[in-house]
């Protein structure tokens, strides 16, 4: 029996998903603009072009890197391009380029680099802006960025093609990182909330790694599954799927995003008591080998635990564990559908229809 592969932590998913209806190549608008740096660092100051302060997620550059990026533009090496979402006409999120613009941030607003391990221009070691001689901050200034804008009217799921296209840098962003960027607002800070509550590190052992928000991910698609039944999931997109469940939370009122995180708690709860340590992992022996968190299983037994009485889960707890061995060792399909190709329809309907037929046969 073949397992999938664990990357940082929790079980890696294979398989390219399919876009059964790919979108028209028209709608791709993406606006040239060659803006001086001057002009750039002036729009992170008036809070125009958004750096997502809360998303360097441990990935700032060290001192050396950061300055030979300014000895870079001193010595008039260009720069590569940079691409940035424009939310509205005025507010602008980077998209490609978060490190090298936060590295001109701080040096050039915030005064707060010393230029380390210079190769070329040795006498400006220990320099701040401020420190350089005048030429020097002229020419920092009055060097152009290559600025590529994709514009507000383009649909999500084509912006969301062009990030992961893009996104080729040093530092290669997640799909849940580019979603972060996609709809930051209240539905980022909600998912961010729930992931760093104590409950759901205890029910998962703190084992879901953080610096990519694969804990986040996880939230967001038991709420995405939570919210739309697998009944209706037909798009074989979950790259949009989770997208749209992301802007619904956005769009919710407080309230309702409460009542949602009621539900998250009570339903880590269960999985608490059906599982103990093994909740949301592969399992193919009582008592066996402690395998990671599966992304597909926690969407799927977080939400069809919330569907059915609690009382009776705790009763016939032993008899689910025995169950879903059972299904782990004989049903090929079902693994298949929590380790390749998890996003399609089929594998979708495949592992939540076979827990839940589990779940009735356990609980009658």
């Amino acid at each position: 029996m073949a397992y999938a592969s664990t990357v940082n932590g929790i079980e890696a998913e294979t398989g390219e998903e399919i876009i059964s209806t790919p979108y028209d190549p028209g709608q791709v608008k993406v606006d040239y603009k060659p803006f001086s740096i001057f002009q750039v660092m002036r729009k992170i100051r008036l809070g125009e072009l958004d750096l997502h302060p809360d998303f360097q997620r441990h990935l700032v550059w060290d001192a050396t890197r950061q300055s030979r990026l300014v000895e870079s533009v001193l010595i008039s090496v260009p720069l590569p391009a940079f691409y940035l979402d424009a939310l509205t006409t005025n507010h602008w999120v980077v998209v490609d380029g978060l490190q090298r613009l936060s590295a001109l941030n701080k040096f050039c607003n915030q005064n707060d680099l010393r230029l380390h391990n210079l190769e070329f221009l040795k006498e400006l070691e220990g320099c701040n802006f401020e420190e350089l001689p005048r030429f020097y901050q002229q020419q920092i200034e009055e060097t152009h960025l290559n600025l590529y804008i994709i514009q507000p009217d383009v649909p999500d799921e084509v912006k969301f093609t062009i990030f992961y296209r893009i996104n080729t840098g040093g530092v290669v962003l997640t799909r849940q990182e580019i979603r972060h960027c996609l709809y930051h607002g209240p539905a980022t800070a909600f998912l961010k909330n729930l992931a760093e509550s104590k409950k759901f590190m205890i029910v998962t052992g703190n084992s879901i790694p953080t610096k990519h928000m694969d804990d986040r991910e996880c939230v967001l698609r038991f709420l995405a599954f939570h919210l739309v039944p697998y009944t209706e999931y037909q798009t074989s997109n979950f790259d949009a799927f989770l997208g749209q469940t992301m802007r619904r939370l956005n769009q919710m009122h407080e309230s309702e995003r409460s009542k949602l995180r009621e539900l998250f708690f009570e339903m880590l709860n269960r999985a608490r008591t059906v599982f103990g340590d093994y909740a949301f992992r592969k399992l193919y022996e009582l008592d066996g080998r402690r395998y990671p968190i599966n992304k597909a299983l926690f969407e799927t037994w977080a939400t069809l635990l919330l569907q059915h009485d609690e009382r009776k889960l705790t009763e016939r707890k032993e008899t689910i564990l025995h169950e879903f061995a059972h299904v782990m060792q004989n049903d090929d399909d079902f693994n298949k559908s929590i380790s390749q190709s998890i996003g399609s329809v089929k594998s979708v309907q495949k592992r939540f229809s076979s827990i839940e037929n589990l779940l009735t046969k356990a609980l009658t």
